[in-house]
């Protein structure tokens, strides 16, 4: 009698939203070499400033939740206490920070967002790193693309904190974060829902003009509706808005400050601003003379809606935001089919060298084409 044989065993494609796809968005080619080639980077203080920051706000959190701690502020033996226990924590895995005042930034940027923002957040939360999957279905458009054969791929990803909001309940009364909350929700919100919230560790981003190339504001949106999307398969409750804090605006440094007065003076966007800036700070920015005098101490509302930025989810928000990763999914799957077939690398990858930050942390740059073309001296031009 005729056997059938055995169809081959099909594993679903796995793309994490922050490792693949927003590595992606950032680089191309430092995500082939970084995340797909798995090359360490030479000078971890990126790496070390996101996984130190994210672990010492979890762990100030569960020592609140066990009842070990009450809300924060905290003192500062306290705290170092708890930053030395995370240093150890990532030097076990090789995550060290070898420049000395990147550790004192980190340190301090890390005081801030436990004993400024910790007081507002932590009341709030409900869970904290909550993992979340889903499969998604390519649109037969970008499945033709492919060379090999996927219809659907496994999208997953970690929320950093999800808070279960009771609008109206006394014990939130006075919450800042709560009012920069509400004052971005849709009209008549439910009594009860969840918020998302995602901490990253950089400077408030500037949207992108018309015409220009989606960057990075655009591209967090994607990901807090893409969590939407996937903590909504796993809760009842809905999920009207994510928070994105950008914790480097609790701290800012003398030259976010001088690219903060700088568009301050000229007026000519509002996008690197908020209309809510107070007379009091802007004097502080507008008349400091940063060659002369020490930095301005700005306001902690200031600083905060500098670092918090809300987001409404809708259900059509949530279906562009997908569709739009779907597209990075193709074009991620484009780039291993060219590298494949053509044996180059370089060629086959999308670059960026327009996002300096990236660029400055990225071992890849000195044999860049895109990078060494923005960055290569010009003779100056003449006319015959």
């Amino acid at each position: 009698m005729p056997l059938s044989v055995r169809p081959p065993i099909q594993t679903l494609p796995s793309y994490s939203l922050t490792g693949d796809l927003l590595g992606f968005l950032r680089c191309g080619l430092q995500y082939r070499y970084s995340r797909l080639g798995k090359l360490p980077p030479s000078h971890p203080v990126q790496l070390w400033f996101g996984q130190f920051i994210h672990a010492v706000l979890e762990e100030s959190y569960r020592q609140v939740k066990e009842k070990r701690k009450s809300l924060p502020p905290w003192s500062d033996p306290d705290l170092l206490e708890i930053f030395e226990r995370i240093d150890r924590r990532l030097a076990a895995r090789n995550i060290i920070c070898w420049n000395e005042d990147s550790q004192k930034l980190g340190y301090s940027r890390a005081t801030s967002a436990v004993n400024e923002l910790g007081p507002l957040l932590f009341p709030l939360i409900n869970q904290a790193e909550v993992r979340v999957r889903g499969a998604r279905k390519l649109p037969a458009a970008i499945i033709k693309l492919l060379g090999r054969d996927m219809e659907r791929y496994e999208m997953l990803g970690v929320i950093d904190v999800v808070t279960q909001v009771e609008l109206f309940s006394p014990k939130h009364r006075g919450n800042k974060l709560l009012e920069l909350m509400v004052e971005e929700l849709p009209e008549n919100p439910p009594d009860e829902f969840e918020v998302i919230v995602d901490y990253k560790g950089m400077k408030r981003p500037a949207q992108s003009e018309e015409g220009e190339n989606v960057g990075l504001w655009e591209i967090y949106e994607w990901q807090v509706h893409t969590y939407a999307h996937l903590r909504s398969l796993l809760t009842t409750k809905p999920i009207i808005a994510g928070v994105v804090v950008y914790l480097n605006e609790l701290v800012p440094t003398k030259s976010d400050l001088i690219a903060l007065q700088i568009a301050l003076k000229r007026r000519t966007s509002t996008k690197e601003l908020l209309p809510e800036l107070g007379s009091k700070d802007e004097a502080l920015l507008r008349d400091w003379k940063f060659k002369e005098q020490p930095m301005p101490k700005l306001s902690r509302d200031f600083r905060l809606q500098r670092a918090i930025r809300v987001i409404p989810i809708s259900p059509m928000s949530i279906r562009d935001s997908l569709n739009e990763f779907d597209g990075v999914v193709g074009r991620i799957e484009k780039c291993l089919m060219d590298e494949a077939s053509t044996g180059k690398l370089i060629s086959s990858w999308d670059r960026n060298a327009t996002h300096e930050p990236t660029c400055a942390a990225c071992d890849t740059r000195t044999f860049c084409p895109d990078f060494t073309t923005e960055t290569s001296p010009r003779l100056p031009g003449f006319k015959l």
